[in-house]
């Protein structure tokens, strides 16, 4: 009986130890409220009108709606709308249903676990929507991932909802100037959901294995060079976050963000090319650590000709055939 107690016991302790991180530290919130003064609220509105968009500095969230499931699976502490208010721009959003004749998409976290968020994707655009309708210098990057069993029927339901606001987004596969898409979504693609921008030569660099803080942080250095470089012509995406069994989202994030932090500064004080670090996404960022990025000023960098990319990651994804394809591994759930 005493051996069973222990054993209860220390298992309630790994669970507490590994799960549980709270509080405030540079770079890091977990804190769902958020004050006026946190607000960035048209922070575009001073970049000129024919800056691409890949020449802008980002802030972006990853798995930007996974508000619920616990602390294993929870990567965000803001609601989408006060994450736009915020000065967030770019959001990661997981869609997948659990039954075939559902009639909307819920939002879930990744395909792992599936976890329902109580927001479908008709309320997420309806949100962005109203939120640039007030402020309309602004633009929001939306990537869909789909999950689940019923993805190609996911994806035309999403398609659907998209044609019914066509002037209001953007989703052609050049990477556009900030003027021709104030006020409006622009899509990104992903490997399930293939419409929206992306080229043959644009990064999308997915890497949620957890080893240690160190290792991330040289994979974020890697990554925000590549920005640097192919700031003209391709939207580069760095995802600072990870997770592993032993390692929360929170937990990373916690010491991920602070180097991040250290990493903005050090970029805006010493960088040969101002700018160009491309879209940052992060779990539980604090707004003084997004308020940075947009400080960032744009590159000046020319769009006139197309260069070839001076570094490169390890695949280059190709552009589709088609404005539109669903994936082909059918009913399976797509591997993140």
């Amino acid at each position: 009986m005493l051996c069973a107690f222990k054993f209860v016991s220390c298992i309630l302790l790994f669970v507490f130890f590994t799960t549980s991180c709270s509080g405030s530290a540079i770079g890091f919130n977990d804190d769902p409220g958020l004050q006026e003064s946190d607000y960035n609220l048209n922070w575009m509105e001073s970049i000129p009108d024919d800056t691409p968009l890949s020449a802008i500095s980002i802030p972006g969230t990853h798995e930007s709606l996974t508000l619920y499931g616990g602390p294993l699976i929870r990567c965000q502490a803001w609601t989408l709308d006060k994450q736009l208010k915020v000065g967030l721009r770019y959001f990661d959003v997981h869609a997948g249903n659990w039954f075939v004749g559902q009639k909307s998409v819920d939002i879930v976290s990744d395909s792992r676990w599936m976890f329902r968020q109580y927001i479908t994707f008709e309320e997420v655009l309806e949100i962005i929507l109203d939120f640039l309708k007030v402020h309309d210098s602004e633009t929001v990057l939306l990537r869909v991932k789909l999950h689940g069993l019923y993805q190609k029927k996911i994806a035309k339901m999403i398609i659907k909802l998209i044609t019914n606001i066509k002037k209001r987004v953007w989703t052609e596969f050049s990477v556009p100037k900030l003027k021709k898409v104030r006020g409006k979504i622009v899509f990104i693609q992903s490997d399930a959901f293939n419409y929206g921008t992306l080229n043959h030569d644009t990064f999308f660099p997915d890497d949620d294995r957890f080893r240690n803080i160190e290792k991330k942080i040289k994979k974020v250095k890697k990554y925000l060079k590549v920005a640097e470089e192919n700031c003209a012509h391709h939207i580069v995406l760095t995802d600072t976050t990870a997770t592993s069994f032993l390692n929360n989202p929170k937990k990373v994030a916690l010491g991920v963000n602070k180097q991040l932090n250290d990493l903005v500064v050090e970029h805006k004080q010493n960088s040969v090319i101002p700018g160009c670090l491309g879209v940052i996404t992060m779990n539980f960022p604090s707004s003084d650590l997004i308020k940075k990025i947009i400080q960032i000023k744009p590159c000046i960098c020319s769009n006139n000709t197309v260069a070839s990319p001076k570094t490169t990651l390890d695949s280059t994804p190709e552009a589709p055939s088609t404005p539109y394809q669903t994936s082909d591994q059918g009913p399976e759930t797509t591997a993140e």
